[in-house]
């Protein structure tokens, strides 16, 4: 069976805009990815905050995807691919475009270069995901700025998959954060995007 690692923030662990609970489980985009794939399963590893490598000092957990990246691929493995969607909180803490791409660089190194310890290691395919863009809303916090930033975000994170070989899709092609709060998703969005990952998840599986 073919081992996937879902790595993401708030829209990873299904956050709900509206209660501020979590959607029902099959409304989380990691399980809809799941459920279309043949001979897999999907790990998901969503923390509400998390970054890609930028500290959040008062957070009450460590929110620094490279601090933590390292025990989730000895936990999970062996793996045969890992989805990363990270940037929502780096644009929110006001980290420039440039400075989560660098981020993101750094996660596909630690997943690149880990001691798996493993009788036949191998580093699993990756696919780098752009968050849905955030939408304007009633919190003062999202600014234009930041909506901006996000929906310009993919035309930063595709060229870095190029360059690493890794695999790449654009989540506001199927979802964007719901007006209800600014950065979370609906739950059929959720699920759709879920449902739209599948096919590039097959190609890496099966490439």
């Amino acid at each position: 069976m073919k081992q996937i690692l879902a790595f993401g923030d708030s829209l990873t662990w299904g956050s709900d805009p509206h209660s501020g609970g979590r959607h029902p489980y099959r409304d989380r985009w990691p399980v809809a990815l799941g459920e279309g794939l043949q001979d897999a399963v999907v790990f998901a590893e969503g923390l509400r905050g998390r970054t890609t490598v930028h500290a959040r000092n008062s957070a009450c957990v460590e929110m620094r995807g490279d601090a933590v990246l390292p025990v989730l691929l000895h936990s999970h493995a062996p793996l045969d691919l890992a989805v990363i969607m990270l940037g929502t909180n780096d644009i929110y803490e006001g980290h420039a475009s440039h400075l989560i791409r660098d981020g993101l660089e750094r996660l596909v190194e630690i997943i690149r270069h880990h001691p798996w310890r493993l009788p036949e290691p191998a580093a699993p395919g990756i696919l780098l995901v752009a968050p849905p863009p955030m939408s304007p809303c009633g919190d003062p916090d999202i600014t234009p700025d930041k909506v901006a930033q996000s929906e310009g975000l993919a035309s930063v994170i595709e060229p870095l998959a190029v360059q690493l070989g890794c695999g790449f899709f654009d989540a506001a092609g199927v979802a964007r954060a719901s007006e209800a709060d600014g950065y979370h998703l609906e739950a059929a969005d959720s699920r759709a995007l879920g449902e739209a990952l599948r096919a590039p998840a097959a190609r890496l599986l099966n490439g």
